[in-house]
């Protein structure tokens, strides 16, 4: 955007004020892009549900029903702002923001393409966990301020929800960091060039080298996928929203626009989810005709070919998650933390340990005290670094599995038979 405006512009500005306007630009555009993604999902989601259920759906507002959403916004916009007498006013107001800001910070460092990153830094995974955990404070200050025991009880089962599975979802992301040596997003994304299972080492890139398709990246994308849709409260993990039981939980007292920027924060946490684990499991923007476009200094082209790439990838995660909220039911509390804590964690420890394994089979070195692997092409070593890690965390999964079917039958968890 910058180099953009110096050619417009040229010397009518000063560089600093160009930069600010570049900025500013960016901005507007990520937000925009956002609400307007937000909008399409609205629409997608009860369509896709109503044909799941023999229902049409929306279609009276615009052809199809497309326009909906822009008649939901302004019904928010004209509805009237009610507060609990005995609320704390102040936190009430700054819950729905809390929750939202920290979502619309994690597009700023989200490659969008080649080429097209709003702000590019070498901790980008980093950012995205860490700033993703502040909306549990905006959901905790909802449930606090709204002076009602359902909204109280609703924060803490999100709260609960949130910190459970971030550290799964934490240790998945991990792994991959560990593999590609990186917490930069473009260069992972960049790292997962090549073919499928054997990466860029026979030196063909169709850009399909994608890190699902390595044992650590597979069992990986399993975790974190399931860590997104809890942390996005999607079925079957939408238990903070159970209205069987907490009636809307933490929301439960809020109305009008600050109903619908919660409404707003979910729904664009759930597309900024899909889109992450496309750029570190799916290969982001990476696809065919992206390398050979850059071969022929074609730029703008392999641009517009991999912003097409990532969005398809991630509307198609969303078209799954929407398949899973028509056709499984929510779990229980119990159920929900006994999955991240006795069957996510341990697979993502194990994930790690694979991944650490891979990086030492594929790239270090005999002097590390990996003596084997001098005479073995980066091809032999790339496929013994498959082979192990699958028996790692195949047996891994099928153990746990196996302790699982054992517990279900007995009825409870035998600590005995467990360790044994």
């Amino acid at each position: 955007m910058n180099d953009l405006l110096s050619q417009l512009i040229g010397k009518a500005l000063p560089d600093w004020a160009i930069s600010v306007l570049a900025s500013l630009i960016t901005i507007t555009i990520i937000l925009v892009a956002a609400i307007v993604t937000m909008m399409l999902m609205v629409w997608f989601e009860r369509r896709v549900i109503a044909r799941m259920q023999d229902r049409i759906g929306p279609n009276r507002v615009g052809p199809q029903g497309l326009l909906q959403s822009i008649a939901d916004g302004v019904k928010m916009f004209t509805k009237e702002d009610i507060v609990p007498l005995a609320a704390d006013g102040w936190v009430h107001l700054l819950a729905p923001i809390v929750v939202v800001a920290p979502v619309m910070l994690m597009l700023a460092v989200i490659p969008w393409g080649r080429g097209l990153v709003p702000t590019a830094f070498g901790s980008g995974a980093l950012f995205v966990l860490a700033i993703s955990s502040i909306s549990a404070i905006g959901l905790m200050m909802a449930g606090w301020a709204s002076s009602n025991k359902f909204a109280l009880l609703g924060a803490m089962r999100a709260v609960a929800q949130l910190i459970s599975y971030e550290i799964p979802a934490v240790l998945a992301i991990l792994s991959a960091v560990l593999v590609f040596g990186t917490m930069e997003l473009s260069t992972i994304v960049e790292g997962q060039a090549g073919l499928p299972f054997v990466g860029n080492t026979l030196g063909v890139d169709l850009g399909l080298g994608w890190l699902v398709f390595t044992p650590v990246g597979l069992l990986g994308f399993g975790i974190f996928a399931i860590c997104a849709l809890a942390e996005g409260e999607r079925t079957p993990f939408d238990i903070p929203e159970a209205d069987s039981e907490i009636v809307a939980g933490h929301t439960t007292e809020y109305s009008g626009m600050k109903f619908a920027l919660f409404y707003i924060g979910q729904y664009v946490l759930n597309f900024v989810l899909a889109m992450i684990v496309s750029l570190v499991f799916l290969g982001g923007w990476q696809g065919p005709g992206i390398a050979q476009f850059v071969a022929a200094k074609q730029d703008l082209l392999a641009g517009l070919l991999s912003l097409i790439y990532l969005l398809l990838k991630s509307w198609l995660l969303f078209f799954v998650m929407v398949l899973l909220r028509g056709a499984l039911p929510r779990l229980r509390v119990d159920q929900l933390m006994d999955f991240a804590w006795k069957f996510l964690l341990p697979l993502a420890l194990v994930n790690l340990l694979s991944g650490a394994l891979w990086v030492a089979l594929t790239q270090w070195a005999p002097d590390k005290g990996f003596a084997f692997t001098a005479g073995l092409t980066p091809v032999v070593r790339q496929l013994l670094a498959l082979a192990v890690t699958a028996v790692i965390n195949g047996g891994m999964v099928y153990w746990l599995l196996t302790i699982h079917g054992r517990t279900k039958a007995q009825g409870h968890i035998d600590v005995d038979t467990v360790s044994a």
